[in-house]
């Protein structure tokens, strides 16, 4: 059997592609946790940060918390998302991942994760963090891979006391 290789490059996103952006992050984050969370947190989540409007006004970064969407392009198509930014001097976040569901498991995360991890490391980042959804195997197993480790666990984002939802912060220090 013949080897495939990926032919993926990462990049910054456009305006143009913010449509496409908003449906890979919330076919992908729907498709991730259908299983793991509660519906009421994914519709909650998917209204406050995946709306066409709300990526349309972050597309461009802000920098330093916001690199900007970068984007996983492949054959003229947009097929991956990723985001990240300091939050402190030399303190980088990786805010999220995002792949078509139907491209998982190819090298794309691991492209966009690279791609984020080199902009804070030339922004000055010597460590780097992400949040990973308590019992998410595959997130924390794909983290840890790459060198993160567990740190802390803490309450989501948008948790209510009534769904309880936790958060694992994972860092990995930046040579």
């Amino acid at each position: 059997m013949p080897e495939t290789s990926l032919t993926a490059e990462a990049r910054s996103a456009t305006g143009e592609e913010a449509t496409r952006i908003a449906e890979i992050c919330v076919s992908s984050y729907q498709a991730a946790y259908q299983e793991l969370l509660p519906p009421g947190y994914i519709e909650r989540t998917v209204a406050e940060y995946f709306g066409e409007a709300r990526v349309t006004r972050q597309v461009r970064a802000a920098l330093p918390g916001w690199f900007g969407y970068q984007v996983a392009e492949e054959g003229g198509r947009l097929v991956g998302v990723s985001g990240g930014g300091l939050t402190a001097p030399g303190v980088g976040e990786l805010h999220l991942i995002y792949l078509d569901p139907r491209e998982r498991g190819r090298g794309l995360g691991t492209l966009l994760l690279d791609r984020v991890t080199e902009m804070i490391r030339s922004s000055g980042g010597t460590q780097m963090w992400v949040s990973v959804f308590l019992g998410d195997a595959a997130g924390i197993g794909f983290y840890r891979s790459r060198g993160f480790q567990p740190m802390e666990t803490v309450q989501a984002p948008l948790s209510r006391t009534d769904d309880h939802i936790r958060s694992l912060r994972m860092r990995r220090l930046l040579n």
